[in-house]
């Protein structure tokens, strides 16, 4: 496993050294240095998860280097849309928990329509980037996509809400987990 993930990052910084002398380094993933601003740990977070399922994707299914570069590029083009629309649902989640503390119920149900738009939101934004990847992998990956991906990012998903759960309680007092709280692998 730490094999394949220093290959995986060398040639994820190959480009830089592969340029003739003189020429502008790539872009940076996060933008030009004078306009990213210092990098927050949830930017350092969610850049290592995305690393985690990109190196997952590559072994689970067996991309070769300029396929890889192609998926993750359209996969990089659609992480901020689903970063918002995650945050969306974490607040609709928190307000939808405290709905019994509402009295009237037209804003109950204007909460569970936007929580309803919000999964319909994701999956229109999965099944557009769903068609995006076909277009570049085969039927087989494809379908080896479908099975691996809606559990790496879950997974992946519950690591970052543990993560996020544990700097939370050093903040505030112990809480109880939520009900159905997923714990898959680590």
């Amino acid at each position: 496993m730490r094999a394949l993930f220093v290959v995986a990052v060398l040639a994820w910084t190959a480009p830089a050294f592969a340029q003739p002398p003189g020429a502008a380094p790539p872009p940076h993933p996060l933008g030009p240095p004078g306009q990213r601003g210092p990098q927050t740990a949830a930017d350092k977070v969610k850049q290592r998860v995305r690393e985690v399922r990109d190196l997952q994707l590559t072994q689970q299914l067996s991309l070769d280097e300029q396929s890889a570069g192609r998926i993750f590029a359209v996969m990089g083009r659609y992480d901020e849309e689903f970063d918002r629309l995650l945050a969306v649902r974490a607040e609709l989640q928190r307000k939808l928990a405290a709905a019994d503390q509402l009295k009237d119920p037209r804003a109950i149900d204007i909460l569970i329509d936007d929580a309803i738009a919000n999964q319909k939101a994701f999956r229109d934004l999965e099944g557009r980037r769903l068609s995006e990847l076909r277009k570049i992998l085969t039927p087989q990956q494809t379908a080896r996509l479908l099975v691996v991906l809606p559990a790496l990012e879950r997974k992946l998903q519950n690591q970052l809400q543990r993560a996020i759960a544990g700097a939370a309680k050093n903040r505030r007092p112990n809480r109880p987990r939520p009900p159905g709280d997923d714990d898959d692998d680590d």
